[in-house]
């Protein structure tokens, strides 16, 4: 009885030098009313669950002062539209465990999330290379990666092959190297200055960028310039900036890409163009948001969003009218509610 005291004791103040969390939540996605000006169709009461890329239902998490990890367990396999639902699921990206071999370093292993500057507008798609601005392949999201912490300067480098593969491989007379990312990043009292450098295919495809965001009281405003080498030389720039004041907020983001610097052209060039306006209130806020992903093309496609961002209790919901403009006209009235612990 006395070893099983022990052994018991001795599991519970093993447990207690970690910190382990556990948080879980849903979502509901609804279209209360749809009419495609294309087809002339007319929907409503629609209802399906659908979370987010980056809102897994549930994510456990370890951590002392040397040792973590996450496991994130999400629906659909991976699918998150309607087509091919699918029991709950968990995939390579949604583990990761980290170690702290010294104070100032830092082993992620498994799942990975590098990249520059991120807009919200429009929630997790907006991020320069390794998302929107990138657009081609982005920035792979499995490996190894090792970073090095002194004061306010940070070096990450990161191996990054993807599930069950190898970053370096020989077969002969052919020697290749999967994806390497450098990451560096210094805090400075006006801002962050970052810079990414990222090679796959044996330095076939190159990334480079360098960003900088920073707060000025109601101001913050970030800026990233990136280049790219595929058979092709490329390049794209982004601009962010929102202002707070009291209960009013603004930001606006614009994204130009050339995808081809042999050939620069308005078909080669694009021009994304965001905004959104919020006014808070009790419990929610207003917004409206406007959506052009190429100003340059010829033809005219945009959403235009009005909707009330709203919580109740542990609920978070969303509901708008939404027009999306192009060769024809769509009206909805799309609805997300969300529930987390």
């Amino acid at each position: 009885m006395k070893k099983i005291v022990g052994i018991l004791a001795a599991a519970a103040v093993a447990v207690s030098a970690f910190a382990v969390d556990f948080s879980a939540g849903m979502q509901l996605k609804a279209n209360l009313f749809e009419y495609d000006g294309a087809t002339n169709n007319v929907g409503a009461f629609k209802l399906w669950n659908e979370n987010g890329k980056d809102d897994k239902p549930f994510i456990f998490s370890l951590s002392s002062d040397r040792v973590g990890g996450t496991i994130k367990i999400f629906d659909s396999n991976g699918d998150y539209g309607q087509a091919g639902k699918a029991p709950a699921g968990m995939a390579a990206h949604a583990f990761n465990i980290w170690f702290k071999p010294f104070d100032m370093v830092r082993v992620d292993l498994g799942g990975q999330d590098i990249k520059l500057n991120v807009e919200h507008i429009t929630w997790w798609k907006g991020n320069i290379v390794g998302g929107f601005l990138n657009g081609w392949d982005g920035i792979g999201d499995w490996g190894y990666k090792a970073t090095l912490n002194v004061d306010a300067f940070s070096v990450a480098l990161a191996f990054l092959p993807g599930n069950n593969a190898w970053w370096f491989s020989n077969s002969g007379s052919t020697t290749s190297l999967n994806e390497t990312t450098l990451y560096v990043q210094y805090a400075a009292d006006f801002g962050t200055i970052n810079a990414i450098f990222d090679a796959k295919d044996t330095f076939k495809n190159i990334k480079a960028g360098v960003g900088f965001n920073g707060k000025f009281d109601a101001l913050g405003i970030f800026a990233d310039v990136a280049f790219f080498y595929n058979n092709s030389a490329a390049a794209a720039v982004d601009f962010d900036v929102s202002y707070s004041m009291d209960d009013f907020g603004i930001e606006a983001y614009f994204a130009w890409k050339a995808t081809n610097f042999n050939a620069i052209n308005m078909d080669t060039m694009n021009l994304a163009t965001f905004l959104k306006v919020s006014y808070a209130l009790n419990g929610g806020s207003l917004y409206f948001k406007f959506l052009d992903a190429d100003v340059l093309n010829n033809a005219f496609n945009a959403e235009f969003h009005v909707g009330y961002d709203g919580n109740l209790g542990a609920m978070s919901y969303e509901v708008e009218a939404l027009i999306e403009v192009g060769t024809s006209v769509k009206v909805s009235v799309p609805c997300f509610f969300r529930v987390g612990f």
